[in-house]
């Protein structure tokens, strides 16, 4: 297989139609059906089905995956070395993350990276859903989770503790807490949905004689509140001492620890851009949470 016909398969494996996978090619979708049928005839077998939803890779194209990734891979490396002398850090680099993570760049300076790279463009995908980079929705991922996947790079950040967290001027009304025995009566700003699911947040419910006032799966929400003195929250460390309006009381022992990754696809991490974007941003984090 030559490599146009590589990346031709490739974009037919990450896309979920032809138009989609034309785009991604710069080709239109009957194109690339003529270059997947010559592909197939020149195999002698069939790699995708076509249905009413789109393409569906065969067990063949799927074996070929890992050995077109690598060829990807490749590519990217070789055009490296070939310009590593006249390559610039420019174009647009996107960056998926949580909410609450799209906050702590944006807030602690994502963007000051234009100063000595002007020509770069940042573009910050913020959302719980977890991305797919291996089919090009993002470039960088900065997450809670390694994802282990091959042709994927993963580098652990920091490592980061989780406290309660409340406003000064309701602690001065509601008394202040210094353990879990003082949280009965206190009104609670507690993570909802897909967030109801870290170990705080259920640890915090199950606190006897707790309050629940507040419910989101936005973050950021949650701390606005807190900063209005709506009640306690929980947050990392590093975040919630970075928050103007917001005082410790007591970091969870029971919530653990936890890594924040940042994941790259192997072919993006190669360009001047993605790194320089990945080096700022492990800046970023190392500073905030450092514990």
């Amino acid at each position: 297989m030559e490599w146009d016909d590589v990346r031709v398969l490739l974009a037919a494996l990450r896309a979920s139609n032809l138009h989609d996978a034309g785009r991604a090619l710069g080709m239109n979708a009957s194109t690339v059906s003529r270059r997947l049928a010559a592909l197939e005839e020149r195999i002698g077998g069939q790699l995708f089905a076509r249905t009413r939803d789109g393409l569906r890779p065969t067990a063949a194209a799927e074996r070929l995956r890992p050995h077109a990734e690598r060829m990807e891979t490749d590519a990217a490396a070789l055009a490296h070395a070939m310009h590593a002398d006249t390559q610039t850090a420019s174009g647009v680099v996107r960056v998926a993350t949580t909410e609450a993570f799209a906050r702590i760049l944006a807030h602690h300076g994502l963007l000051a990276v234009r100063g000595d790279h002007p020509e770069i463009v940042v573009e910050l995908l913020a959302g719980n859903r977890p991305v797919d980079l291996g089919r090009g929705e993002a470039d960088l991922a900065l997450r809670l989770a390694a994802l282990r996947q091959q042709a994927l790079r993963a580098r652990c950040l920091a490592t980061m503790g989780v406290a309660l967290f409340a406003a000064p001027e309701y602690l001065r009304v509601r008394g202040f807490v210094s353990s879990a025995g003082d949280l009965a009566g206190h009104d609670i700003l507690l993570p909802a949905g897909e967030l109801a699911q870290l170990p705080e947040a259920k640890w915090l419910a199950r606190q006897p004689g707790v309050r629940v006032v507040f419910r989101s799966n936005c973050m950021p929400a949650l701390v606005e509140a807190a900063q209005r003195g709506a009640g306690i929250v929980p947050l990392p460390i590093g975040w919630g001492k970075s928050e103007r309006g917001l005082d410790p009381l007591f970091e969870l022992d029971g919530a653990g620890k936890r890594k924040i990754w940042l994941v790259a696809h192997d072919a993006a991490s190669r360009r001047p851009e993605v790194r320089v974007v990945s080096k700022h941003i492990a800046a970023i984090c190392e500073r905030v949470f450092a514990t």
